[in-house]
């Protein structure tokens, strides 16, 4: 009898699966072609594109080029080009930049499209702009949104649909002023956001009941509705703050230090409303309305009652992207569950990719989306091969193995935007997200009971009783795992070269389980080879850096030295008690420090070593700082010659020209503390004398990297 050897998967059926999955083979070229314009931003027409490949297609249909099997690859090539192409003109049609004018006074009508948010010193309104006007007689309409920020202490209360026009100065948004620093503008200019004001409510004109749709009016009754419940219930604060983050998607009212426990224990992802979250929503309504299922008409107004609330529970989330990804796919699911119809996962995921693309082309680059989608793929593909070798595994057993591999899945398709946007790795994320992520559903479901029941009084209490000593349980053992020793690997640098060479590892790591070839092995082994041996590299030439630099922190001083892998700052009193991870961690991390607490911090007033008469000198260069200078008006010999000269402070009783005077100095460097008219008295002397100057406030954060 013939020996037969075992089927194997291989690239044939690869394709033959792609070909069954139509939305997959659109959306890859889609998602290439809106990348490519964002990064060349070529002007040429795509729509001519599209238009041309879109007839030479119709001509291959005409004359039937598809019955020939050698040519068949020709209609492929032009879906491609037309979906590519497709991606580069929603791009162009979605140009990144604002319609209002800006940096001058004028008249707005806005309306507020979210409920009001209180900061630490003002208020946060989002609105949207709808028209502009010189004179307040003759308008221009727009629809842009923004951001505006207005007194606390005023006496007006705003909510979604009012409108109100103001007198006011829109700007944009501060640009990064550090190497490696978040940037928040482009950030906000990808969710069409492009400029913030500050009203003064004096020059408010009018307030009232503006236009917003039915729709959002009843989504924002049912946020609020949700928080008064919550607020009823009797949650104390902690509480209160993750059951609105787990059931609503608000977190406003989060402490940092317990988002940073959930961040460290690899659980944060449990307060951004995803795909747990809605698959979670979705089991409830599942189970309440079950009874539907035994009729079939019945059983299509149970899809229509679910695809429903899905999406009220996705609006009042805020329609992130992992909730949009993770609501359309239980809505494909539902609409093939109500028409019997094949369900493809992988197509799915492709089809709700598509839709958030064509509605927002930009939001490809945002993390979130990023995260959500990896995480599904992750889960999709590596968690069935995970699960094999337990096929046979005791019952028991099964969920904790299950939870685990899911978990694990998720991290690893996660990890190269994890290492990359975030820099750390949680280490106990696997016992912490198997206690957690079960548990999280029991939370939700207390949740829900709690927001049905708020209109007992007394069932609310008990309820709301249960929930509040849920979540205290849920915040103690991610705290407990925050504590932990070592419960994060944090200040991982990775360049761009290491995480691509990670995803292909892990791409690898995939075609290795479905084709099952050697060289698949080689190349994982060839790419974690190529991460380790670029950090090795790097790290080597940071163990021999010397650098000078000048941060741009907002009315402050903080410069820093760098040299042989250690390093110290040097800060003004303003900024020698202050954090600022947010402007300088990236940057260090970097150069080999895991945040600005590595750095030995000086104030001005400190033994600073190699200073002599207010001058250090430091990897052969002289720096001065001005507010540490002894400067004398009546000093007549030659100026000293220095390399750079910091003006730290405002100098109330010295004349700039009085400081040049006494120190000659080959480039100024004027810092973010001083005030605009001193700032300004600089540049002109600067300019007088033809010294080069680097203004911080205006051209960034400032470094001088050694080269002996």
């Amino acid at each position: 009898m013939p020996k037969f050897s075992a089927y194997r998967y291989d690239l044939f059926d690869f394709m033959e699966d792609i070909r069954h999955n139509p939305f997959i083979r659109i959306t890859v070229p889609l998602l290439f072609g809106i990348i490519f314009q964002y990064i060349y931003g070529i002007q040429t027409g795509g729509l001519l594109f599209i238009a041309f490949f879109a007839v030479s297609l119709t001509v291959l249909h005409i004359f039937e080029v598809y019955r020939q099997y050698s040519f068949t690859w020709l209609y492929g090539l032009h879906y491609c080009l037309i979906f590519f192409f497709l991606g580069i003109s929603l791009v162009q049609l979605n140009p990144l930049r604002t319609t209002i004018p800006l940096n001058e006074e004028n008249y707005f009508e806005l309306l507020v499209t979210e409920n009001p948010l209180n900061t630490d010193n003002a208020l946060r309104i989002d609105a949207k702009i709808r028209a502009f006007s010189a004179d307040g007689k003759h308008w221009t309409k727009c629809n842009e949104l923004s951001i505006i920020y207005m007194n606390k202490d005023s006496t007006l209360r705003f909510s979604p649909g009012d409108a109100f026009v103001c007198q006011t100065v829109f700007r944009e948004f501060a640009p990064p002023q550090n190497h490696d620093e978040f940037d928040y503008k482009t950030y906000l200019k990808r969710k069409k956001i492009f400029s913030t004001s500050f009203v003064n409510a004096e020059k408010l004109v009018a307030v009232d009941s503006g236009q917003i749709s039915a729709y959002k009016k009843f989504v924002f009754k049912l946020q609020q509705y949700a928080l008064e419940a919550l607020q009823n219930a009797g949650l104390k604060s902690e509480e209160l703050a993750v059951a609105l983050a787990l059931l609503t998607g608000n977190k406003q009212y989060l402490e940092d230090d317990l988002r940073d426990s959930y961040v460290a224990s690899g659980t944060v992802h449990l307060l951004a409303v995803s795909g747990l979250h809605v698959g979670i929503v979705f089991m409830i309504l599942n189970f309440v309305f079950g009874f539907m299922d035994r009729r079939k008409n019945l059983r299509l107004l149970k899809g229509c009652i679910i695809l429903v609330a899905l999406w009220i529970y996705a609006s009042i989330a805020g329609l992130a992207p992992s909730i949009v990804r993770a609501s359309a796919m239980f809505s494909i699911f539902v609409v093939a569950d109500m028409a019997n119809k094949p369900k493809s996962t992988y197509n799915n995921i492709a089809f709700a990719c598509f839709i958030m693309c064509i509605v927002n082309p930009y939001a490809i680059f945002e993390t979130g989306f990023q995260l959500s989608y990896f995480a599904v793929l992750g889960i999709v593909y590596f968690q069935p091969k995970f699960m094999k070798p337990f096929h046979n595994c005791n019952r028991f057993l099964r969920p904790l193995i299950e939870c685990s591999t899911v978990t694990l899945s998720a991290q690893l398709g996660t990890l190269p935007v994890i290492l990359l946007t975030f820099k750390l790795f949680p280490t106990y994320f696997l016992f912490s997200n198997l206690i957690l992520v079960p548990y999280t559903s029991v939370v939700m479901y207390i949740g829900a009971l709690v927001i049905a029941l708020s209109w007992q009084p007394f069932l609310l209490m008990i309820s709301g009783l249960a929930l509040n000593y849920a979540i205290y349980a849920m915040n103690r053992v991610v705290k407990f795992f925050d504590k932990l020793p070592y419960s994060t690997v944090d200040g991982i640098y990775i360049n761009g070269t290491q995480c691509a060479l990670l995803v292909v590892s892990i791409l690898s790591l995939a075609f290795l389980f479905a084709f099952k070839k050697k060289i698949f092995f080689a190349t994982i082994l060839i790419s974690l080879i190529g991460i380790f041996s670029i950090g090795a590299l790097h790290s080597y030439k940071m163990s021999s850096h010397k650098e000078f630099g000048v941060f741009g922190v907002k009315r402050a001083f903080y410069a820093y030295f760098i040299e042989n892998g250690k390093g110290f700052s040097i800060r003004d009193t303003v900024a020698v008690n202050h954090s600022f991870d947010f402007n300088t961690k990236n940057y260090l991390i970097k150069r080999g420090f895991r945040s600005e607490q590595d750095l030995t911090v000086l104030s001005l007033s400190d033994s600073i070593p190699n200073l002599y008469k207010g001058v250090l000198l430091f990897a052969g260069k002289k720096i001065a700082l001005s507010s540490l200078l002894n400067v004398n008006a009546e000093f007549s010999g030659a100026p000293l010659n220095i390399d750079y000269l910091c003006i730290t402070t405002e100098q109330h009783n010295t004349q700039p020209e009085t400081v040049l005077s006494c120190y000659n100095p080959s480039e100024i460097i004027i810092a973010n503390n001083l005030p605009a008219n001193k700032i300004a008295e600089w540049i002109q002397i600067a300019e007088s004398k033809k010294i080069p100057y680097h203004n911080i406030k205006t051209e960034g954060g400032f470094r001088l990297i050694s080269t002996d």
